[in-house]
């Protein structure tokens, strides 16, 4: 079902009236929140995407363009004194932007459900079924009839395709909406995922991946193996590499100033006989505080605990769901 990205225009033109606009994109970078919040600050007059990081991913895809993004610092994050509003994407609570927000106007489009923090009362909440945040600013830009441009429809293709797992992981409507973009911009998915995987992995990915898999261990749990490691970075590529290599789910976990990070992700056939990473990392951020969440097939969870209960919480979540 497509939501009504109406109520966006109508606060974009109150906020504007006073001041400028802020697109807050999450803490991790990926690639479905830095596209979409620069594709969305690119159709608003005197608005900017803003944000702690930028992935890889998403610094390749930004092609030279990464002057569209502007980084905070967490510690002293600045904006500018007229604001007029600020709109968060991709962030299906306040504690994933990674920084506190000033006191203004708030707008979240998200494509996640509901997180233990909630946002105020008082914040318009576009929160849409669809499989990333780059559908509905997409649906925002097509009904608005703005005009996408070919590098803006790059940025919405690529965070699609990411945030699907290749469209493994996609809901109703997201090929249609892919078929939308391409016919409105000339742009073929296909030059799109090409693109994307055109560069073979750098040598920091491939040691990242080796000290992985070297202090990996396997778990059967039902009919599914699941990989558990830990990684000091590059958690996405390596998780992909466990299932690369034979694993139905990966669950990589990387030690934070704030505590400790969980990146999780589910091959399409580790979700068709029944995992769903979201859900587990929700129960986890239940059982150890912290905040999880994400789709069945990538997500994650961040909080402080001992490695050792974070594993057998995870792994207890996931067998609580598979076996009962």
């Amino acid at each position: 079902m497509q939501l009504d990205m109406t109520p966006l225009t109508e606060w974009v033109d109150s906020a504007a009236e006073r001041g400028a606009i802020a697109v807050v994109t999450h803490r991790n970078g990926d690639m479905d929140t830095i596209g979409s919040g620069i594709v969305l600050a690119r159709r608003i007059e005197n608005a900017r995407a803003c944000g702690l990081y930028v992935g890889t991913l998403a610094r390749k895809m930004l092609d030279g363009h990464s002057s569209d993004f502007m980084q905070i610092d967490a510690d002293r994050p600045a904006f500018p004194r007229s604001l007029g509003g600020i709109i968060v994407v991709d962030c299906a609570s306040p504690s994933q932007v990674g920084f506190t927000l000033p006191d203004a106007p708030l707008c979240v489009i998200d494509h996640h459900s509901s997180a233990s923090d909630p946002w105020p009362d008082d914040a318009l909440i576009l929160r849409g079924n669809a499989s990333s945040t780059a559908e509905m600013v997409w649906d925002w830009i097509r009904d608005a009839d703005l005009v996408c441009s070919a590098e803006d429809a790059t940025l919405l293709l690529a965070a699609i395709v990411s945030d699907t797992g290749r469209f493994k992981h996609s809901r109703a409507g997201c090929h249609r909406r892919v078929d939308e973009i391409s016919e409105a911009s000339g742009i073929d998915p296909v030059d799109v995922i090409e693109k994307m995987e055109s560069e073979d992995l750098s040598n920091s990915q491939r040691i990242a991946i080796l000290k992985a898999v070297g202090r990996c261990e396997s778990h059967q749990i039902g009919d599914l193996v699941v990989a558990t490691t830990r990684a000091s970075t590059h958690e996405g590529v390596v998780a992909h590499a466990l299932l690369a290599s034979g694993a139905h789910v990966a669950l990589v976990h990387k030690k934070t100033p704030e505590g400790l990070r969980v990146t999780g992700r589910a091959s399409r056939t580790g979700t068709q006989k029944g995992a769903d990473i979201g859900s587990v990392m929700k129960t986890v951020a239940g059982r150890l505080g912290g905040e999880g969440g994400g789709h069945p097939g990538a997500a994650g969870w961040s909080g402080k605990c001992h490695p050792v209960e974070l594993q057998s919480t995870l792994l207890a979540a996931l067998t609580s769901e598979l076996i009962g």
